[in-house]
Parts: C-alpha cells; sequence; structure tokens
C-alpha cells in the first residue's frame, strides 16, 4: 500500500470507494458536467457537429434523454477542445468552438425552455484556432469565457470576456495574459471558476523552456486580473506541448484549488503553497465544497477518481473525465469508445 500526503490528508490508491454502476448514456464525445446551487446536474457533449443536452435531478443516478441543442458547422471535437457549460442563478450557458476560431455561447432559462441562437464571444473573427475555451458563471446573471487567442501576434495568448445578461451579449474582450516567450502553451486545454466577484483563469504557459501551470486571478469581477503566478516549486522542462491543462475548483470564498500534471505525475496545488503529489495520471479534471474535493484523472486507460477522504476509485476504460460535487455525492461523466459514461460516487 502507497500512501501521500495530500494537503495535509494521507491518501491511500490501494481500496476504492462504493460507487454507483457505471450507466452509458449514448454516443458522444467530451462530456462536460456541472451542478447548479439547486443541485439540478447538467451535462453537455458533442456528437459529430451538433451539441447535446442532458440534466439529472437525482444527483446524477439517472439522466434524461440526451437532447440536441444545435448544430455548429466544424464543431471541435478533439483532445480536450469540447463543449463547456457553466449553471448560473437563471441562466445555463453552453459554449463550444468553430475550427475556424470563434467561441460561441447558446443560453437558455435554468429551469427549462428553449437554447438561444449562437452569440459569438470572441470580437475578432477568427483568433481562437487552437479551439480550447472555458466558462464560469457568477452571481446575478454573470458569466466569464476564456480562451486561447491569437490575435495581434499571431501567438496564443489567454483572453477573456464579460456577459452581464446570462450570455446574451459580451463585454468587449480583454487581454489577461500574454508570454514574454511570445506564446503560452499552445495544445493545452484553459480552464475558469469563480467565487464571488473572485475569477480564477488556469492555463498551462511556455517560459524560459517550461511547462508549467500558471493562474491568473481577477477580485472585481473580471474588470481587472493579476500578474500570472506560478503554481507548485518544480518546474517541467519540454520542448514539445504535452497536451494536458489542468483543473480548477472552488473550495471557499476567494479559495481556489489546482490540480494538474507535470511529467507522468499529478499534483495538487493552492495559489501560493507547495505542490503535493497526488499519484500518476493524466488528464485531471477537479472538483470542490466548502467539504471536499475530487480529482477524476486518466490513468493508463482507466478512469480514477481520488478524493481528500482518502481512496481511489477505479470507475473502468475510458478518457477526458469531467466531476462535479453536489449534495455529498461525486458524479464523473467520461468518454469511452466515442460513447458517454456515468458514475456517482458518495462522499460520506
Amino acid at each position: 500500500m502507497r500512501f501521500w500526503l495530500t494537503l495535509g490528508i494521507a491518501v491511500s490508491l490501494s481500496a476504492g470507494r462504493p460507487h454507483s454502476s457505471v450507466t452509458l448514456l449514448g454516443k458522444g464525445q467530451l462530456p462536460v458536467i456541472t451542478a447548479d446551487s439547486r443541485g439540478t446536474i447538467h451535462l453537455v457533449f458533442g456528437r459529430e457537429d451538433t451539441l447535446f443536452y442532458a440534466s439529472s435531478a437525482d444527483l446524477g443516478k439517472t439522466f434524461s434523454k440526451p437532447l440536441a441543442v444545435t448544430r455548429l458547422p466544424e464543431l471541435v471535437l478533439i483532445a480536450t477542445r469540447g463543449p463547456q457549460i457553466a449553471a448560473g442563478d437563471k441562466q445555463l450557458l453552453i459554449t463550444a468552438s468553430d475550427k475556424a476560431g470563434n467561441v460561441w455561447a447558446w443560453s437558455r432559462p435554468r429551469r427549462g425552455g428553449e437554447w438561444s441562437h449562437a452569440v459569438r464571444i470572441n470580437d475578432q473573427p477568427d483568433i481562437g484556432r487552437e479551439g480550447f475555451q472555458a466558462v464560469t458563471a457568477l452571481s446575478d446573471n454573470r458569466f466569464f469565457a476564456a480562451w486561447l487567442d491569437l490575435r495581434g501576434n499571431k501567438r496564443n495568448k489567454i483572453v477573456g470576456a464579460l456577459s452581464v445578461d446570462g450570455g446574451r451579449t459580451w463585454n468587449p474582450n480583454q487581454l489577461i495574459y500574454q508570454s514574454p516567450d511570445e506564446t503560452v502553451c499552445e495544445c493545452c486545454r484553459v480552464s475558469v471558476a469563480a467565487s464571488g466577484n473572485n475569477i480564477a483563469v488556469l492555463f498551462r504557459n511556455w517560459l524560459n523552456g517550461s511547462r508549467d501551470l500558471y493562474l491568473s486571478q481577477s477580485r472585481n469581477g473580471g474588470q481587472s486580473f493579476s500578474s500570472a503566478e506560478k503554481l507548485g516549486l518544480g518546474t517541467w522542462k519540454l520542448n514539445a506541448c504535452p497536451m494536458d491543462g489542468g483543473g480548477l475548483a472552488v473550495t471557499g470564498p476567494a479559495s481556489f484549488l489546482t490540480a494538474w500534471r507535470r511529467e507522468s505525475s499529478l499534483y495538487l496545488c493552492r495559489p501560493g503553497q507547495p505542490e503535493a503529489l497526488l499519484g500518476p495520471g493524466r488528464q485531471v479534471a477537479l472538483a470542490a465544497d466548502k467539504k471536499h474535493w475530487v480529482a477524476a484523472f486518466q490513468q493508463g486507460g482507466s478512469i480514477r477518481l481520488q478524493t481528500d477522504l482518502g481512496e481511489a476509485t477505479e470507475f473502468g476504460p475510458g478518457q477526458t473525465p469531467s466531476v462535479t460535487i453536489s449534495r455529498g455525492e461525486a458524479i464523473c461523466v467520461w468518454e469511452n469508445e466515442r460513447s458517454i459514461s456515468t458514475a456517482v460516487l458518495p462522499l460520506h
């Protein structure tokens, strides 16, 4: 039996906690999941050039039949470049990229209704050609999106935009970070999360030959962002792209936790603190609440869940997991052979 000390918690990677059986939802790729404040679970995924949405009213035990949201010609749907979803206090928002390099948004009332027509978030056309984008919800019907952007010098940088009307319109785009070495890591996903007016943007940088994770934060609802902060004490010198971003979660008021890969290992890290070894793996997703954190990741060809409770659970074959926490349950979704699988892990 092996143990690692992760943020003050001894973690065993030997035996797993009891979990629900794995449920197959149907054909699709790159699922992403989130929970709203009332405990409803919201899921988005892609199939060819169509976006699909499903929901669960029983904490992930069952899901509604996935329904088509819209067709997006040339939908980007490869290597974690997939649709994203956020649940606000009034609206749901789905974002996705096309191969031309545009980031699009669709919204609808959280309680139900029709999805809106597509709204383009980037205010310059065809500048997000890597296809990596993320979105999070704030209070008062606001959303914030961030993506890899080529504007200006045709080098990837981190750009974002705020919507104050539930995703119907978007403020002028703003530069969040530009690497002094010309570009951030081109093939690694960006993550965003929000707590009150505090927004965090997580991305993999390319600086002085290192491919490390950095975090930039806003304390004023996205009006301005701090200088990007490197996460962890170690570094990863690599003359190639690892094609692996990081996970980001809110653990309390203005408090964020990150998870990410360096070489063949995964780490947990709070801003300004040393990293803690999680174990071997890749493609990590992270969720947290005030009591628990859950990391879902790929190890070999299998999906595993690691929690602060000290045990890891293996769900079976798959890739590109996404995870959320609601009412003491961890709900995980992932892709396996171009199909969507789900499972639930109790955190009590």
